[in-house]
Parts: structure tokens; sequence; C-alpha cells
């Protein structure tokens, strides 16, 4: 049914005239663990698809073909330390065995990554589909964005699509209400996001209420609650230094009225010699305490469901241009909590004015039982053309 669906939007809008663009893309990942080394890659292809049949309504639409190679099967308990491996009754009754493997599979995937439609009217713009939602304001972590995961190691990359209706609402000049509905089986499981937005200088501050349901699946089940979002963005510049903030405050037990917390600090500014520089401090209340790390954590890490193994983490990057071909840039993560990090540069190569290359390595600094200490090496290689 999706390849037909596929079929049926190439085929339909070869007869409205539309804009295709895209690129193609191929990665390749080599990691070395304690003890252990590994190799998986991928071919992708993106084509988007834009056009315009009136001033007022924009369709657009993007197909992702991706494809992988390498080791392709792997087990989510490779990457941990020993101490993470559970205790578990034997099948047959007779005592308690080790878990030695959790099991999962990269596979290949051919999809709709986003498909809209944009209405511009003079009191409002709607917009349906599978779309790009993004609310945030922070580079590497986003508290108030209850719609994506960055990766941490790559927080630019593209997000995937997010079907829902969105509907904003002009005020005044700088000031807009938006509102995000995600829908889901019943009203209750339904995602609702309302923001107001006001620019004011240099200055834009929105304030913002999300309501979810948020899902903590781990080793011997799932745990949902009704999640509501409390939280403001904030984004300017003072004296040439970029700021930025955002600050969620989440209220998940109502036995208890318990809030917690997530938050994100940042800064930038540009050197006179096109230095740029970067940083953030990220604390989140729903990541596990120093020492009390568990096997469930990363399953709610590595599924999505939460934005950070630990609490309390780090960010710093600079990025300088080798030449009007060549960029260098490094970053940083500090987890603060064990006090594990990665040390990670970078070079990007544009070898024709629609081809890069980059090669990206990064160093893994703490004991085998932390976030960041059990792998040794990375090293990444991407290449990206588009037409």
């Amino acid at each position: 049914m999706k390849r037909l669906l596929i079929i049926f939007l190439l085929v339909s809008t070869l007869f409205a005239g539309p804009d295709w663009f895209g690129y193609y893309e191929g990665e390749g990942d080599l990691g070395q663990l304690r003890g252990a080394s590994l190799y998986f890659g991928y071919n992708k292809l993106r084509l988007d698809m834009d056009t315009s049949p009136s001033d007022n309504i924009r369709i657009s639409a993007d197909i992702v073909c991706k494809r992988f190679n390498g080791q392709t099967e792997l087990n989510f308990l490779d990457f941990l330390d020993a101490k993470f491996r559970p205790v578990l009754p034997s099948a047959d009754g007779s005592g308690l065995d080790t878990l030695t493997e959790i099991p999962y599979s990269l596979r290949d995937t051919l999809f709709i990554d986003n498909m809209f439609l944009e209405f511009h009217h003079k009191y409002f713009d709607l917009t349906l589909g599978k779309q790009q939602i993004a609310p945030g304001v922070g580079y590497a972590w986003n508290p108030t964005d209850i719609f994506n995961l960055k990766d941490i190691m790559d927080p630019t990359y593209e997000n995937t699509g997010i079907s829902a209706l969105r509907l904003s609402i002009p005020l005044a000049n700088r000031l807009t209400v938006t509102g995000i509905l995600q829908p889901r089986q019943t009203w209750d499981e339904t995602v609702q996001y309302y923001q107001i937005k006001i620019g004011s200088g240099q200055y834009d501050l929105s304030a913002l209420y999300g309501r979810s349901q948020y899902s903590q699946t781990g080793l011997f089940g799932a745990k949902i609650q009704t999640h509501d979002l409390y939280g403001f963005n904030l984004e300017g510049e003072l004296f040439g230094w970029g700021i930025r903030s955002e600050v969620a405050v989440h209220r998940l037990n109502y036995a208890n009225d318990h809030l917690k917390y997530e938050y994100v600090l940042g800064t930038d500014y540009t050197l006179e010699n096109s230095l740029y520089l970067l940083a953030e401090f990220y604390h989140n209340d729903l990541g596990a305490r120093e020492n009390q790390t568990t096997l469930d954590d990363y399953l709610f890490y590595y599924s999505g469901e939460r934005k950070s193994i630990n609490r309390n983490y780090l960010f710093a990057l600079a990025m300088y241009p080798l030449g009007d071909l060549l960029d260098f840039s490094l970053f940083g993560i500090i987890n603060l909590d064990d006090r594990s990090a990665v040390v990670a540069p970078q070079l990007t190569y544009r070898i024709y004015q629609d081809v890069e290359l980059s090669l990206l390595g990064s160093c893994f600094v703490g004991d085998r039982n932390d976030e960041f200490g059990y792998q040794n090496l990375g090293i990444r290689f991407r290449v990206r053309a588009y037409f």
C-alpha cells in the first residue's frame, strides 16, 4: 500500500508542473567498542516535490528511500557495560539467567517524509498533513519540543515529518498565536500544542502549553501518563552575543502535583576572524541521578521517550572556515553527572557547488559503565550531492 501511494503521488504530480529537487547521501560509520568493532552504513535518496497551484496554496511532499549495508543486525547490550545486563528467571524455571541480547535491526525504508498543504489567508495560515514542526530554539537540546528528539552527535540533521494540523494567527506585528493538533485514536491521546510568540527589538519570546501521553517503555513493561507541559522560549542578542533559552515544566503525577523541570541555556558568538563559538548547558529532572543509571534509562533515551540519560550536560562547539571550500569544526559533550565526555572534530569539504564531503571523528572518555565511556573511537564519513 505504501509503495502504491508513492507511485500515485509521483504520477499525479507530473501533470501539475511542480518543482523537483533533492539529494543523494551516502554514509559509513565505524565504531570501536571495548573489545569489539562494528561497521554500518547506508545510501539515501531524498526526492522533494513543491508546487503552488495558486498564490495562496502550496503543496509539498518528500519521498525518502534508505538502504543499509554492513552490520544491520545488532545487539543493544553490546553497547553497554555488563553491569547493565539484568538477571531474569530461566525459561525452564530452574534458576536465573543473565540477559545477553536485546536485538534490533537497521531496516531498509521507503516512505513519505513530508506531505502537506499550506493555505495562506489574510487572517491565518493553515497547514495540513505530514510537516516539519520544530518549536524550540536550542541547538543541541529542545526541552519544549514534544514532537522530535535530536541526535546529540548530529543536532542539525533533518527531522522526520509530523502528521498534524497547524493553525497560525498573526494578531499584530511580531505577535502570533499557533495551535497544533497531532491526531491519535482518541481525544485524550491526541497531542495538543499551543504557543503565543511575541517579538520586541532583538528578542523573540514565546509562552506555550502542550498536552500529550508520556510513555516510558522499560524492559518489563510500559508506563503511560498524561503529560502537561508549560514552558517558554527566549531568543535574541545582547552586546553581540546570541542568547537562547528554553524552560519546560512537566506535570506528570496528578496525585502529588510534583513538577519536573527541564531547561537549556545557550549562547553563541562570531569573532572578527569568522571563528564561531557556541555553548549550551542542559538540565533534565526526568533523567537518572548520578550513580543510579539503569538499563531502563538507556531504553527510555534510545527509544526517544526521554531527551537524556542523566540530568546535567554541557555542549560546546567551535567552527572555523579554512578557505572558501573547507570548514573545520570541533564539538564536545560532557555528561556532568558521570563525568564522561565525547570530543568530535569534523572536516567538511565542498568539492563542487552541490557536492560536499564530511569526515567526523569521535573520541570517548569515561569509565566503561558511564554514558560515553564504553565506546573508544568512532569515524563517520558522509557524502551528499544535491540536485
